[in-house]
């Protein structure tokens, strides 16, 4: 599709309106990986304070007894939440060895590609993850240390990886209708920091 001279793009067809959704899904889903961060830091400190503590006076226990569960639901929550959003922004790590081997000479058809395996391999993690969720739920698991319904990390997971699909899945419909791949108002630094 190419435009005549003067002619501006439409910013409002159905491709950039779902594309303008899904960003603010992964922008929403970003926020809360944020937060799964502070959490996490917050529960490291606290467990460094009690462990401080502890070595003063014994009336203090050496270590919160979820902290390592929990560090590592939030450590995961937050990785798959902001992964959507790294990934538009063009900030994910990427293997460019192939691409940049053809001089920029196939790099759509690559990209097209590369984005549909991706897009595939995430999409059945996301499915995956959905469903183990729903086992956990359905037959009751809680972990063992804490007696957290294990359907609960799981779930969250499972969004973030769903988000994760969804801004995948918009990639490889970018890449195929020649659209920009990255948003560069997402972008905070750059890749080589």
């Amino acid at each position: 599709m190419s435009l005549e001279l003067g002619a501006q793009p439409d910013h409002n067809g159905p491709v950039e309106v779902l594309q303008r959704v899904i960003d603010r899904i992964s922008l929403v889903s970003a926020y809360v990986a944020a937060s799964c961060l502070g959490g996490l830091t917050l529960l490291t400190l606290g467990q460094v304070a009690l462990g401080l503590l502890s070595k003063v006076s014994h009336a203090f226990p050496s270590d919160i007894a979820v902290g390592w569960e929990y560090s590592a639901y939030l450590m995961g929550t937050a990785f798959m939440l902001g992964g959507a959003l790294t990934m538009r922004a063009g900030m994910q790590i990427r293997v460019e060895i192939v691409m940049r081997s053809f001089g920029g000479r196939f790099e759509r058809p690559l990209e097209i590609v590369a984005s549909t395996i991706g897009a595939a391999f995430v999409s059945f993690l996301a499915v995956s993850l959905a469903l183990f969720a729903a086992d956990s739920f359905s037959s009751g698991q809680v972990s063992g240390g804490s007696l957290t319904p294990l359907w609960v990390p799981q779930f969250t997971l499972a969004l973030g990886t769903t988000v994760y699909a969804l801004q995948s899945i918009m990639r490889v419909i970018a890449a195929v209708l020649n659209k920009p791949l990255v948003n560069e108002s997402f972008k905070v630094a750059s890749a080589s920091e």
